[in-house]
């Protein structure tokens, strides 16, 4: 489990928030997290609100929601103070959510992040689908 950055206001972690701020990963994350806001702050911290509005629903991670549920090993909970999240049980992870630990966890963030949502795929077509896989109530809006 990793916690990400405490003040987005000085350093925006929109990388770290999404791909993790513990792990293998971390110095890359935090690297870029750096590097992208002195090449541009304001574009730096648009990113971060997009990710942390992201990582608060968690309607919008259905590949993720997938490969969790035949993988775990994929992602590993992470808890952000800026980060209203989506897990709910165990009680430990409460209020966490979801950043990759492997492979299969990086492919799904990405589907879901920068693919599906931003076309509106993810919670309108594939969310119900993948709910009912899983055996989740179909919630059709």
């Amino acid at each position: 489990m990793g916690t990400a950055h405490a003040d987005d206001s000085l350093a925006p972690d929109g990388w770290s928030d999404l791909f993790g701020s513990s792990g293998p990963q971390a110095v890359d994350d935090a690297s870029l997290d750096h590097q992208m806001f002195l090449a541009n702050p304001g574009e730096a911290a648009s990113f971060d609100q997009a990710v942390d509005t992201f990582e608060s629903q968690g309607l919008d991670h259905g590949i993720t929601q997938l490969i969790n549920a035949v993988d775990p090993s994929a992602f590993t909970v992470q808890f952000d103070p800026d980060i209203q999240g989506y897990l709910l049980t165990p009680a430990a992870d409460a209020g966490g959510y979801l950043v990759p630990d492997d492979f299969l966890g990086y492919l799904a963030t990405d589907l879901d992040f920068f693919a599906l949502n931003p076309l509106g795929l993810d919670p309108v077509l594939l969310g119900p689908l993948i709910d009912t896989l899983l055996g989740f109530p179909a919630s059709f809006n």
